[in-house]
């Protein structure tokens, strides 16, 4: 048996492909999503998921994060008595989604399908291999993000022909890719991304615009504040894109504060990552020489293309 592995820059799942079709595998507690969040704690055992996710506000220098953007690096991080490559923070991920599904399924499983960026360099594609070696698993095979999505919406069970941009946000990386159906086999014309654009970065405007609003100097939020605020942004990120504003109070250092923002302020506070988001639109379809109007379909993939200031970025 052979699992799907999403191994996501904020969240990761896993799914097997059964006699019922495609299903993903859910968590003890029945979340699907797995949190890639690694921390030890203060015996020097290593908590990954959820439990780990809340320490980052309890115990914010001894978990960690967002290191999918680590990977094909030499960075190290020190958890404790612990130091971990970023393949090797990974590897702990995959654990825990296999020991999930181990459970699920109630057999042994030992083979794998990773989803990576289709912008990942080969030496990001080699540690991604090497964190699923370091987990017990046979990778069989990379697949793009964006052709997975493909996949995951059946594109290639469609009878007529068509091309189709997937426009792939995550937590930590972005993707476009152009694909055509034709005669029944999926063709990618070109692919464009950055690698170090997501989600993360619009918290982190957010967490900018708040600071300068609120006139904080940059030495008064130690790393306990810096993660309980960057969590209600988190939330304040997703009010914006169904209320179109949002208003809250949080406690920082001691002190209350009051901070309310519309979209359009959002909007003009991310412009920059907004530029950025059109850059490898423009050049994906420029290498597979294509206008706009040649495409059949766009399909929007990630949590944070659910953000209607990347909905409209993309329809202009």
């Amino acid at each position: 048996m052979i699992l799907g592995i999403d191994l996501g820059t904020t969240h990761s799942l896993v799914g097997v492909f059964s006699e019922e079709g495609a299903r993903l595998i859910p968590k003890a507690l029945g979340e699907l999503l797995t949190p890639s969040v690694v921390s030890v704690d203060d015996e020097g055992r290593i908590i990954v998921g959820r439990a780990a996710q809340e320490r980052l506000v309890t115990h914010p220098a001894q978990t960690v994060a967002a290191f999918k953007r680590w990977m094909g690096t030499e960075r190290t991080t020190r958890l404790g008595p612990h130091a971990f490559r970023p393949e090797e923070l990974s590897a702990l991920v995959l654990k825990s989604l296999v020991a999930d599904a181990e459970a699920a399924l109630c057999t042994k499983v030992s083979e794998a399908v990773i989803s990576v960026p289709a912008y990942f360099s080969d030496s990001q594609r080699k540690a991604t291999r090497i964190a699923g070696e370091l987990a017990g698993l046979k990778v069989e095979r990379l697949i793009n993000e964006p052709t997975a999505a493909a996949l995951a919406y059946g594109l290639q069970q469609r009878e007529d022909s068509g091309r189709y941009l997937v426009f792939d946000l995550g937590g930590g990386t972005f993707d476009v890719s152009i694909l055509e159906m034709f005669d029944g086999v999926m063709e990618v014309h070109a692919s464009a991304g950055d690698n170090y654009l997501g989600g993360e970065d619009f918290t982190r405007a957010l967490r900018e615009a708040f600071v300068r609003d609120n006139r904080i100097s940059g030495d008064y939020l130690d790393a306990k504040d810096v993660a309980l605020l960057t969590r209600r942004l988190e939330l304040a990120k997703r009010e914006l894109g169904q209320s179109g504003s949002t208003a809250f109070e949080i406690m920082l250092g001691g002190k209350p504060y009051t901070w309310q923002i519309d979209e359009a302020a959002f909007a003009d506070r991310c412009d920059e990552l907004l530029q950025r988001m059109r850059t490898p639109l423009e050049r994906a379809m420029r290498d597979a020489r294509l206008s706009p109007n040649q495409l059949d379909e766009i399909v929007l993939v990630g949590g944070a293309s659910r953000m209607p200031l990347c909905r409209r970025l993309v329809s202009r």
